[in-house]
């Protein structure tokens, strides 16, 4: 199984973004989890959704980058749900666990606001601390998919291919390489 997190707040780009979904959500073994719809208090079922991921060979993370930051929620989300003694660190027993160790992280985002976002130098220092957290989760990091600002239907339509073929390639690598182990 494929996680999918989900997480936009912006209603104005709600039509585009839905394109992009519908381009993936039927997916077979994969998971869509919209974050805002789930928990539009913020209050996140911590059991739940470490539950799921433990049985997901990789989680995706969906979402518009603005001011090179995720939104609110998805950021709570990670506190949250990838807490030390759970998905790093030692439990309550002083024994290291790692629950996400092998699983693939991969980062599917947009740009709502500048094209200063789009420049890969930018986006190497960007998506540091999502890099450093699935390392010291022991996840696979993934190549991130960043897609251009959604404008219109074409480039939706466009980036929604390029997501397709990417979750192609995930789904391929999950297959092959089968869940990295059941906790």
């Amino acid at each position: 199984m494929i996680s999918l997190l989900y997480a936009h707040p912006y209603a104005h780009h709600a039509r585009l973004e839905q394109m992009m979904l519908n381009a993936v959500q039927h997916w077979p073994g994969l998971e869509l989890r919209e974050l805002y719809q789930l928990y539009p208090d913020f209050y996140i079922d911590v059991a739940l959704e470490q539950k799921m991921l433990q049985h997901s060979s990789a989680v995706i993370l969906h979402y518009p980058m603005q001011w090179g930051l995720p939104p609110a929620l998805l950021v709570q989300y990670l506190h949250k749900v990838f807490q030390y003694g759970w998905a790093y660190g030692k439990d309550a027993a002083a024994v290291p666990v790692m629950s996400l160790k092998g699983k693939k992280l991969w980062l599917v985002t947009n740009a709502v606001t500048s094209q200063h976002e789009l420049d890969p130098c930018y986006q190497q220092t960007m998506f540091t601390p999502l890099r450093q957290l699935a390392l010291s989760c022991g996840m696979q990091w993934q190549q991130p998919l960043m897609l251009p600002e959604l404008t219109d239907a074409v480039t939706a339509t466009q980036a929604a291919e390029l997501f397709r073929q990417g979750l192609e390639q995930l789904s391929v690598a999950s297959e092959h390489h089968g869940a990295p182990y059941a906790s």
